[in-house]
């Protein structure tokens, strides 16, 4: 009996650890203030992703010199996929290097909002050892920001041609309504796919969501969308859900 009961307890072990290993790791990078990421996204991670996959958080705070210092860089190293949230910064040259590895590599690549004008300063001086990545829209992205409608004028979401049956929308009930501001990204380039289309009244429509290639053929996915009240939708959620899916699968 007790060789028996010590088998069992070793088959359960194995199996708990094969479980553990094949477990996918996601590296969260916050670093934006106005849509308050740094508190949507750890609550949304918890409630939908923590379950099935490691979750780990890479913070930039909002004021002062060290605004462009990402703590916990070193998890980038892990990161099965990275989910970016970060608004014009230029982190450490070994930060952005670790980032360049990763999109080397292959791996995927899911930003929101402000993901599409993530590493470009504005008027600020690039600190020293620091780096901006100014090509990071077009050439990992796939987009092509050029601001934003005003943010009195509420937003449409629904489906782009074509894209009804892709699985990143499946469950994604349409239309909705956001209070995020539309941005201009038309025309998308060639390599982008649509998937959502966002229409603000007396405007044309422009893509809020859409699949793209890194130079290394990683998978990428990226919405417009994330505003903190998009988090509280059944749709923004299951479509992060399929999103993160997709790009793991």
């Amino acid at each position: 009996m007790r060789t028996i009961q010590l088998l069992s307890a070793l088959v359960i072990s194995f199996q708990c650890n094969v479980f553990a290993s094949s477990q996918k790791d996601i590296t969260f990078l916050i670093a934006e203030r106005e849509y308050k990421t740094s508190e949507t996204l750890p609550q949304f991670a918890k409630q939908h992703l923590s379950e099935k996959f490691f979750i780990r958080f890479c913070r930039a705070p909002n004021e002062g010199e060290k605004r462009n210092q990402l703590s916990n860089s070193s998890a980038i190293s892990k990161a099965d996929l990275l989910f970016i949230s970060v608004r014009r910064r230029a982190f450490s040259e070994r930060t952005m290097k670790l980032i360049r590895l990763h999109i080397s590599k292959g791996k995927p690549i899911i930003g929101i909002r402000t993901a599409s004008h993530a590493f470009q300063l504005r008027k600020e001086k690039v600190p020293d050892g620091h780096q901006e990545w100014p090509e990071w829209d077009r050439e990992v992205i796939g987009g092509n920001y050029n601001g934003h409608y005003g943010k009195e004028l509420i937003c449409t979401i629904q489906h782009a041609t074509n894209s009804v049956d892709h699985p990143i929308l499946e469950k994604v009930k349409l239309p909705f309504s956001t209070q995020a501001s539309l941005y201009r990204n038309s025309p998308l380039p060639n390599t982008s796919t649509p998937l959502l289309l966002g229409t603000v009244k007396g405007f044309s429509a422009e893509p809020v969501a859409w699949l793209h290639q890194t130079p290394a053929k990683g998978k990428v996915f990226y919405t417009s969308l994330g505003h903190e009240e998009d988090f509280k939708k059944g749709s923004f959620q299951i479509l992060l859900k399929n999103a993160v899916n997709w790009c793991l699968n």
